[in-house]
């Protein structure tokens, strides 16, 4: 049986032998048209050969799929049989959040070819992205559900603060105006859904490690909530967790300063709830270790760029999801589209406090490290990764493959003493991995 021929939306393979082409195929094809079909057990020229499919075949190729491919996307995989009973598997996928990375590296279909992306055409296909479709699509969440009275609130706050003109008068006529209905059937649309839900759409992951590493943990919660909930949920758990120094200056009162600044901490925190892939399955973080404290936030920041971008106003602001974001800088949450990191950095630099961020296969992680905890790591140090910081002392636009090569080490090995040399605040990344360079400290 011949089932036709390979195009830019349909792929075969082999078997599942060819799982990791297969996995590249797919996110190739939804960064191209969002949608596609792969088979299993069909040679190039279309014959179906047929496919062995075990108990675990179909689990653990739904797993990879799941892992291997960001953000998450749709898809259905069947068993198919041909006329001369011979069984394939069918994979019919969609996703709209592009673009999506196969084993964190970018793809695009050219005929029936998987081509890698590159940098210039990446932040093209990033740029012609249209964020808001997530936001307007129907939650099928009816407005019943909503907190009324946190509605009130930031009507009130935007009265307040002059950004909203009109006052309260009941919650589906400010929810049409705040743009947060679905047009077609009177639900909220999903951004109405994740900012003012009582029924906590969001998960917040929080914890507390006894170390530098996640070995052993103190603490280790999960919340529930809306945008606003999980943001103030969010701050209490860092300004609870982290030291506070007091201030004897002769006063009558005690005063009390936290080790990191909580005007940066809040910046980084809205930042994450204004940017995130709501439709991830990954959730947001808040991590906070003996040297440090993590904020995780699920979706990529926008390749090709890096926080000091926006920060020195060289880029205009992205806004991955605008009606979230115009809803927070209503209610007085942000103070203007794109200035976050601006403030965060410069109180940070003021108080001497180091941050570092990066962009992980599947979210964005932003890094506070803690002046106290940060100096208590112990201070024994290899002689490699010695090496390689007189190196970099030398060239800081060194990257971890020329380290590699010029040590005759692995890229783990250089990642591991870059790592160390960062925990220690010797070197810091200025820019991204592909155009920033070490700065040495």
């Amino acid at each position: 049986m011949n089932i036709g021929k390979e195009t830019e939306t349909i792929e075969f393979k082999k078997s599942t032998s060819e799982l990791k082409e297969a996995i590249i195929s797919i996110a190739s094809i939804l960064n191209k048209h969002q949608k596609g079909i792969l088979y299993f057990g069909v040679k190039d020229n279309g014959d179906v050969i047929g496919q062995d499919i075990g108990k675990d075949t179909l689990r653990f190729l739904s797993r990879d799929l799941s892992n291997f491919i960001k953000p998450s996307f749709y898809y259905e995989i069947n068993i198919q049989n041909s006329n001369d009973e011979k069984t394939f598997i069918e994979i019919i996928f969609n996703g709209k959040n592009y673009p999506y990375s196969a084993y964190g590296k970018y793809y695009q279909r050219f005929a029936d070819e998987d081509k890698l992306i590159s940098q210039d055409e990446l932040e093209k296909l990033f740029k012609n992205k249209n964020y808001s479709q997530w936001e307007i699509n129907d939650s099928y969440t009816n407005i019943d559900d909503i907190d009324e009275d946190l509605l009130k609130q930031v009507i009130k706050k935007g009265n307040e603060n002059h950004r909203i003109n009109y006052t309260y008068s009941d919650k589906k006529t400010i929810l049409t105006k705040l743009g947060l209905i679905n047009d077609k059937n009177g639900n909220l649309n999903n951004a109405g859904k994740f900012l003012f839900s009582k029924n906590g759409p969001i998960l917040l992951k929080l914890a507390t490690f006894a170390s530098e590493t996640k070995d052993t943990f103190l603490k280790l919660s999960h919340f529930q909530g809306n945008i606003f909930q999980c943001i103030n949920k969010a701050m209490d758990y860092i300004s609870s967790n982290i030291d506070w120094n007091v201030i004897l200056d002769g006063s009558i009162e005690r005063k009390e300063y936290p080790e990191i600044p909580l005007l940066a901490v809040r910046e980084i925190v809205l930042n994450a709830f204004c940017h995130g892939d709501y439709d991830s399955n990954t959730t947001f973080q808040i991590e906070i270790f003996k040297d440090k404290v993590s904020i995780y936030s699920p979706g990529l920041f926008p390749i090709g760029y890096n926080p000091y971008d926006f920060a020195s106003g060289k880029e205009e602001p992205l806004m991955l999801n605008p009606k979230i974001i115009n809803v927070l800088f209503k209610a007085g949450e942000i103070e203007s589209f794109g200035s976050g990191f601006e403030r965060a950095f410069k109180v940070c630099d003021d108080k001497k406090i180091s941050y570092d961020f990066d962009n992980t296969k599947s979210g964005f992680r932003f890094i506070f490290y803690r002046p106290y905890g940060h100096k208590k790591i112990q201070d024994k140090i290899s002689k490699t990764t010695l090496e390689i910081y007189e190196c970099l002392k030398e060239n800081y636009n060194y990257t971890a493959k020329e380290l590699a090569s010029r040590f005759n080490k692995s890229e783990k090995t250089i990642y591991r003493s870059i790592k160390t040399l960062k925990e220690k605040g010797l070197i810091k990344r200025i820019g991204s991995d592909y155009d920033g360079y070490w700065e040495i400290i």
